[in-house]
């Protein structure tokens, strides 16, 4: 699928839970059953959310409920068929929704305009195992954008989600987001 998309992107912790369910496992299921081309469950290292409380994995003491984010990416008509039952298990959490162009098949060269006045974000969704030359490809496509002089780049850590409409946990994916 090559095309116009949304991108519905719920914040919340680690620990939250909806029903008796961790609202993140609750949320990769909701978008596995209405057929949503994309999603991942990216697990943060440190953050704060609505009760202002630190979190980070370097502190045992302070490692449980650390930020996870999900993500889901689909057309809008399966987009808009979750997002009220997002918004129902992501109580009192950050919910978003931004237009994407996902490009996931035969990839044509994509640019940029020049002169636009707008932030871009470029998002690139791999396996952790995916390499180029032996070398993982989170730090190759890193690497690359610090050399163009890209003003900023994190490799973000998937722990579930949904790929090729198969859900894959732990191994799943990593993410490399860019801005410009």
């Amino acid at each position: 699928m090559n095309g116009d998309c949304i991108e519905l992107a719920s914040y919340l912790g680690e620990r939250h839970r909806a029903n008796g369910t961790f609202v993140a496992d609750a949320l990769v299921d909701l978008y596995s059953k209405h057929q949503i081309a994309a999603s991942i469950v990216l697990r943060g290292i440190q953050g704060f959310g609505l009760k202002r409380h630190l979190r980070t994995d370097t502190s045992l003491s302070l490692s449980e409920d650390l930020p996870l984010t999900t993500i889901a990416v689909g057309t809008r008509p399966n987009i808009e068929a979750v997002l009220n039952r997002t918004l129902e298990l992501n109580r009192p959490g950050l919910v978003t929704l931004e237009r994407v162009q996902l490009l996931s098949e035969k990839i044509e060269p994509v640019g940029v305009a020049e002169n636009t006045d707008e932030a871009t974000r470029l998002t690139v969704y791999f396996s952790r195992l995916d390499s180029v030359y032996m070398v993982p490809a989170f730090e190759v496509i890193c690497e690359l954008l610090y050399r163009r002089g890209i003003p900023g780049a994190t490799a973000l850590l998937g722990v579930d989600g949904i790929a090729h409409g198969r859900r894959q946990r732990a191994a799943s994916s990593a993410a490399t987001r860019t801005c410009r």
